[in-house]
């Protein structure tokens, strides 16, 4: 039989066709399925407010003060007991949140203030800005369209609060940013808004710092929606002093002291543009794939109004101390269908070194094997699981003053007990948290073990640390 050479090529092109057909839709379905896996992973929104005590809000037991909207978010999500912040104060707070580590590792040891200020801290003028990780760039990285908005705090801002020349937070991996308390892009220039870059000169900004910020998130969320996953860090001034409430702002709380009026007032406005944030994010059709997060950087204040208003909730200490009531803090997550709802947990230790890794989980992106996290993945409490911590948590504050609630020099938690302690004048108090957790019934004396066996972990863990 003699073959045709022109029927074979024929035959050759049409096979070669099919076969770049087959793979080219291969690839197509590959594309497509690796589309949708992106984006299944969650938008995560972190709301961080700035001197929130455990009970200023009526989920946790606030019976005057009234927060309608994170209390929902509270009842659509769950709220956790025991969740800590690694400092009483604001800028090595936010340090952790970004680096994964306890803030005495990069010499974060108190808020971020005017250079000779620093320099008598022993600190540096602003977070160090070469490290192989922060959370922002890991989510950045791993795809995720990134922001912050609100307070920064870590650097910059200009005189006296801060070195101009400190890099802008979009050098941590932040795609967008508006900031206050940071050099960058601010609301500087507004016509609505004052032209300085430290702003709590201006009534009306102080009123209204909670919005223009909600505003900025809201504005993000719907640019980018749909188009990659988000991380934003929402970072609100609420209730830092100053507080200027306007009259509209206190009717609600007419009646009460001066200082609960104006600070259940702020906590209010705070709350009512939260509301507006989770409406939004419902309305936009993302309730079911946004992981949001509600907490404070530290304890309330015990100055201005806050001292009178501000709620520990019985826990013991504030703002600057490293007791219960200045460390602990609220901690609400809501992911609808992931989240269970309305539940209460008393038994996972939680801190803010946490973050990193678990968004990292989230993100389904490795860091660096040579990236050592203080903190631990945290995702089994989005499974509705319990979390057990296995490293123990440091806190360390070099400017105590011994005759207050901020006496303490250091602190180790480990398990149910934390130790405190002040080696100049001789005071070691130890407590059993899951038994006292208002930090009461000093058991020292009787389980001298347990006090050796805790100053070790902090002996061994300050040999890390920079001299």
């Amino acid at each position: 039989m003699s073959i045709n050479p022109i029927k074979h090529i024929v035959l050759g092109v049409v096979l070669m066709t099919m076969f770049s057909c087959n793979n080219t839709k291969k690839e197509v379905v590959a594309e497509k399925e690796a589309i949708k896996k992106e984006d299944s992973r969650p938008n995560i929104i972190f709301v961080f407010a700035d001197d929130w005590g455990y009970g200023d809000l009526g989920v946790y037991g606030n019976t005057e003060v009234v927060t309608p909207n994170i209390d929902k978010m509270a009842a659509e999500g769950t709220r956790y007991t025991q969740f800590h912040v690694t400092s009483g104060v604001c800028s090595p707070s936010r340090a952790s949140v970004l680096t994964g580590h306890f803030p005495a590792r990069h010499q974060v040891h108190a808020h971020f203030a005017g250079n000779e200020v620093n320099a008598r801290r022993n600190m540096p003028n602003y977070l160090n800005d070469s490290l192989p990780v922060y959370l922002p760039k890991t989510m950045q990285k791993a795809g995720y369209k990134t922001a912050h908005f609100g307070k920064w705090h870590l650097g910059g801002g200009g005189k006296p609060h801060g070195d101009p020349s400190a890099p802008e937070p979009k050098t941590y991996g932040y795609d967008e940013t508006r900031v206050w308390n940071g050099n960058g892009p601010t609301w500087k220039g507004d016509k609505k808004w004052p032209t300085t870059r430290f702003m709590d000169t201006d009534t009306l900004w102080v009123q209204s710092s909670s919005k223009i910020a909600v505003d900025e998130t809201i504005d993000f969320i719907k640019e980018n929606k749909g188009k990659q996953p988000m991380f934003v860090n929402l970072w609100l001034k609420d209730p830092h002093t100053p507080l200027w409430p306007s009259e509209e702002q206190r009717e609600d709380f007419k009646g009460l002291s001066p200082s609960k009026e104006t600070y259940y007032a702020v906590l209010k406005d705070a709350d009512f543009h939260v509301g507006r944030l989770l409406e939004s994010i419902s309305e936009m059709g993302l309730d079911d794939n946004t992981l949001i997060i509600f907490s404070s950087d530290n304890g309330p204040a015990g100055w201005g109004p806050s001292k009178e208003a501000g709620s520990t909730a019985g826990l013991r200490g504030r703002k600057v101390d490293i007791l219960q009531g200045g460390v602990v803090v609220p901690f609400i997550v809501k992911w609808k269908n992931h989240v269970q709802e309305g539940k209460v947990d008393s038994t996972s230790v939680l801190s803010t070194v946490d973050l990193l890794p678990t968004f990292a989980d989230l993100a389904e992106t490795e860091l660096p094997k040579d990236y050592s996290i203080d903190g631990e993945n945290i995702t089994s409490i989005l499974e509705n699981k319990s979390f057990e911590r296995t490293k123990p948590l440091f806190w360390e504050w070099r400017f105590p003053k011994v005759k207050t609630d901020h006496w303490a020099e250091g602190a180790v938690r480990d398990g149910d007990w934390k130790l405190l302690f002040n080696e100049d004048i001789n005071k070691v108090e130890l407590y059993n948290i899951s038994k006292d957790p208002f930090e009461k019934n000093n058991v020292a004396e009787s389980n001298k073990q347990v006090v050796s066996e805790l100053k070790g972990l902090w002996n061994d863990w300050k040999k890390e640390l920079p001299k």
